[in-house]
């Protein structure tokens, strides 16, 4: 089933981004697009961390007409893609001052393509998601290197992967605040340890309307 046109896909396609879809992509434009469409002729601030070659950006541009799109990298060669509505920001994702340096940006959107390494995507999640306004949507992809045999490679010394921390915020969600207390290997436990970032769990989920898993990819919905 379509969740979404297949316009920004088109778009995506065009500018050869990979969340297109097609042999090799990720796919996740198709699905996006039932989420951020409402956005589509509003004026507003996209936050995307990680700019590779820059074809993502292109595809916000041109999707979002009267956004200010801004992209995130560590790379100075990134500066390349400053051009019309797509502004650089240089930076280190793996710092929690340069990250909250963005919060005055105020964006309304943000999707995390970055390092994908399991701290990287945490801190940013933790640092920018509480002080999104209301409505704002915050996509963390590529979480399939929570699992094997990617996980060796993105845990970066964390036990925790964040699909792990995710699914948690969706039990507090769904159980109204009161996580499910079975332990070890039943199927209803995401996490073995509730006390893994059980506070930061807690407080996310309080602030969640809705969190959505797509294929590798999860997008929340602030509330």
């Amino acid at each position: 089933m379509l969740l979404g046109s297949d316009v920004l896909d088109s778009i995506g396609l065009r500018h050869g981004t990979d969340k297109s879809s097609g042999q090799g992509r990720h796919d996740y434009l198709r699905k996006y697009e039932f989420f951020l469409r409402p956005f589509r002729d509003s004026e507003f601030t996209l936050l995307e961390l990680g700019v590779y070659k820059g074809a993502s950006l292109r595809t916000w541009s041109e999707y979002f007409a009267k956004a200010d799109i801004v992209g995130v990298d560590i790379e100075p060669q990134s500066m390349e893609f400053d051009a019309g509505r797509a502004r650089i920001v240089i930076g280190d994702l793996s710092k929690t001052d340069f990250l909250e340096s963005l919060a005055p940006l105020k964006p309304k959107i943000v999707i995390d393509d970055a390092s994908h390494w399991w701290p990287d995507q945490l801190r940013a999640l933790f640092a920018l998601y509480p002080g999104l306004a209301p409505g704002s949507i915050y996509v963390l992809e590529d979480v399939d290197t929570s699992f094997e045999p990617l996980a060796k490679y993105f845990s970066a010394g964390l036990d925790v992967p964040p699909f792990s921390l995710l699914l948690k915020i969706a039990e507090y969600m769904t159980g109204d605040g009161r996580p499910n207390q079975i332990t070890g290997d039943g199927p209803l436990v995401p996490l073995g340890r509730a006390e893994w970032f059980d506070r930061e769990i807690g407080q996310l989920a309080a602030m969640t309307d809705a969190l959505v898993f797509l294929e590798g990819s999860c997008l929340l919905v602030k509330k």
